[in-house]
């Protein structure tokens, strides 16, 4: 079941709307508490599969669910703005890392990152208002995000920034060579505990991500570095033949969507391209 709430308003960023997506069997007031996934780029997510746009999220979900393989969860899609660009741009990687050329660019392009209030929307107003009307996990390990190419950037970005709020995110496709991969660097410094964290990375090859291997491989060697062990806390796959689209994302959503919700599943010899 998928809820509209009403255009929510911000004292950070531009109004939008949120599509709630609601489990099979949920019941309002049944007891129950369930995991969250806030995903990026909102509008998409739940066209369907033959939309070009859509990524049948909520079908593949729904599946997921009835056949036990991972826990009822409610998926909270964000719609993106006419901003979407500097509001996904991570901004302390880009003040840190990119060039003093580069930095000037960004800021005569009139591209300077607003993400830092893009996360306070989420912290100080769309968290605590999702879990004021719907049956949420409250702590860390109830909170996902997912986004994919710069979707994937700012997901990553949210955990690093705020690690006590989150568990994990899914970033497929992430645009790496964004403002000269200053995000490796800040990977290095900001990545958190490998104890309570999971992340999900992936890229394919064609199209744009054709650019991305060289970035990919570095943010392989990074997670070995920060103590994150392949299949168990972290996870980079290379999908041959897909490409940087809606309709390459749905057809292995379901990977991170597994590998964040159900943590005990073993991915040793598991087939998942």
């Amino acid at each position: 079941m998928l809820e509209r709430l009403d255009t929510f308003e911000s004292r950070f960023v531009a109004s939008r709307h949120i599509d709630v997506w609601l489990p099979p069997g949920y019941v309002k007031g049944g007891g129950g508490r369930y995991p969250v996934i806030y995903l990026q780029d909102g509008q998409y997510n739940c066209l369907p599969a033959s939309n070009v746009m859509g990524w049948g999220l909520c079908d593949t979900v729904a599946g997921l669910i009835e056949e036990g393989t991972i826990p009822p969860v409610i998926l909270a899609n964000i719609w993106n703005s006419s901003d979407r660009w500097r509001e996904y741009v991570p901004k302390k990687p880009v003040d840190r890392f990119a060039s003093p050329e580069e930095q000037m660019a960004i800021r005569k392009r009139g591209k300077t990152p607003t993400s830092d209030r893009y996360l306070r929307f989420f912290i100080e107003e769309l968290i605590p208002h999702m879990e004021s009307i719907y049956p949420l996990i409250t702590r860390r390990e109830g909170r996902y995000l997912m986004g994919s190419s710069l979707g994937g950037i700012i997901s990553l970005y949210a955990v690093c920034e705020h690690p006590h709020l989150f568990s994990g995110a899914g970033c497929l496709s992430s645009h790496w060579p964004l403002y000269e991969g200053s995000m490796l660097p800040y990977m290095e410094e900001s990545l958190p505990d490998p104890a309570v964290h999971r992340f999900y990375f992936d890229i394919s090859t064609e199209a744009l991500d054709a650019q991305y291997p060289p970035y990919h491989h570095r943010v392989q060697q990074i997670l070995t570095q920060k103590g994150y062990r392949e299949n168990e806390n972290c996870m980079n796959l290379v999908w041959q033949g897909h490409d940087h689209s809606a309709t390459s994302w749905g057809k292995r959503v379901h990977v991170p969507l597994t590998f964040l919700l159900n943590p005990d599943i073993s991915w040793m010899n598991q087939r998942v391209g």
